[in-house]
Parts: C-alpha cells; sequence; structure tokens
C-alpha cells in the first residue's frame, strides 16, 4: 500500500474510476503536495502510471457499513483526511423520457443510495475522525440540481438532496469548508465545459489555507451567470403562493 509523505495533505475521490474520476486522478497526482486517495467500486478500471503515488481502496458506496469500513482504514494507513471530492454518481441515462412509465424503481433506489447518501456517508467519516477543524469536502452535483430540469428526476432530484445537505452541514459544521460544484455538460469527448479548466477552481480550494465555509461554484461566464441566476429567482419568486394563516 502507498503512504503520503508527511508534508502531503490526503484528498479522497470517490468515483475516481469514471470518466471525470479520471481526470480528476491524473490532476491530483500532478500535484506535489496532495496524496490521492482513490476509491471505486472497481479498481480495475482505474489509469494507474505510478501505483506508488496513490492509494487505492474498494468500496459500495450505496453500502454505509463498507463506507465506514474503507474510511477506517484511510485513517489508519494515511492520517486524517483533509480534503474529500465526492465525484462518484449514478448518472443520466441517454435518451431517457417519461419517468412516471419507464421508471426503473431499483435504479431510483441506487440513485438516491450513491448520489445522497453513499456521499453522506463520505462526509460524515471524513469529519468524524481526527482533528474537528479544517477539513474541506467538494461536492460534484449539476446546475439543475438547484432548479430542476427535465426527464431526469431521480438524478436531480437525489443531486439536489446532496445540494440542500452540504448547505445544512455548512451551518452546522463552520469551522470546515464545503463546496457544491454546480456543473453544466463537461467535455469527455462529447463537447462541454472543459474539466482541465474546472480543475484550477478545485485546486484554488484544496490549496486555500483559510476558505470560505461555504460556496455555490458555476462555470459561467460573468454575465451569463448574473442572468441564469436572476433569471431563476425571479420564476421562484413568481411561482410561490403566499396564504394567510392563524398561529397560536
Amino acid at each position: 500500500m502507498a503512504q503520503r509523505q508527511p508534508e502531503q495533505q490526503v484528498v479522497v475521490l470517490t468515483g475516481a474510476g469514471g470518466r471525470f474520476g479520471r481526470i480528476l486522478s491524473r490532476h491530483l497526482r500532478a500535484e506535489p503536495g496532495l496524496f490521492p486517495v482513490l476509491l471505486t467500486s472497481d479498481p480495475d478500471a482505474l489509469e494507474r502510471d505510478d501505483p506508488a503515488a496513490e492509494a487505492v481502496y474498494q468500496v459500495t458506496l450505496a453500502d454505509p457499513e463498507s463506507v465506514a469500513a474503507v474510511f477506517r482504514r484511510i485513517h489508519e494507513e494515511q492520517g486524517d483526511i483533509d480534503v474529500l471530492i465526492n465525484n462518484a454518481a449514478v448518472i443520466t441515462e441517454p435518451g431517457f423520457k417519461d419517468f412516471v412509465h419507464k421508471a426503473d424503481d431499483a435504479r431510483v433506489a441506487e440513485s438516491f443510495a450513491v448520489n445522497a447518501a453513499g456521499a453522506l456517508y463520505c462526509i460524515r467519516r471524513t469529519l468524524g475522525q481526527g482533528r474537528d477543524h479544517g477539513k474541506k469536502v467538494i461536492n460534484v452535483l449539476a446546475g439543475r440540481a438547484l432548479t430542476g430540469h427535465e426527464r431526469h428526476v431521480e438524478y436531480y432530484a437525489s443531486k439536489a438532496a446532496l445540494y440542500n445537505a452540504t448547505k445544512t452541514l455548512a451551518h452546522d459544521y463552520p469551522r470546515h469548508a464545503f463546496r457544491n460544484v454546480m456543473t453544466g455538460r463537461i467535455d469527455l469527448g462529447d463537447k462541454g465545459d472543459s474539466p482541465d479548466s474546472m480543475w484550477r477552481a478545485f485546486r484554488a480550494f484544496i490549496l486555500d489555507p483559510a476558505p470560505a465555509p461555504y460556496r455555490e461554484v458555476y462555470f459561467r461566464p460573468r454575465l451569463e451567470f448574473t442572468w441564469r441566476l436572476l433569471a431563476y429567482y425571479w420564476r421562484h419568486f413568481r411561482s410561490c403562493e403566499r396564504n394567510d394563516v392563524e398561529r397560536s
């Protein structure tokens, strides 16, 4: 088992075998001050040029006992965790339509078990071991987790659950720092936002010695970002209904 150097930060990445996970793994390896701890359900899916530069653990995120056991091992073998990147996800199915008539109940359950509950298991184990301050959590979400979208109900709903949970955690644990990364379409060979440029935002947060307790991270041009956010809140305001209520 590879071991980190004393001066390195321990960065745990879930979903390391996925397409975006492999890109993040590559960037983590390239940072001499970081020691990547890669979590995956399938270690054979990893692209490893130098096994001594990282540690790999097999985990089933939907199983809280599996998560607890792996995080105990990480703490025992690598020391305190500095950064957790929740990247693992049950993603959308291309071309899927008609949730009511065609959704698979097992996939709905798995989406929430991995995308929401599994990520929370990892956060609990990261913050619940070692020092009680200064740890960092990055959740790879989707911009539509805030606004809702169409067709992929279980995906956006499960991501929204983690979005809300993270805002609550940031309120309850202000001595740690949290980031909800609200991604759009990521270019994984089929157009979209550059994952290499996205990494710069991850890196800046990881290396920041005094980050704000909570931020939502968007990848949009300034004017487009401002307009979209204002338009969302205006639509939200117009969709709300106010009623009088008697209070005791």
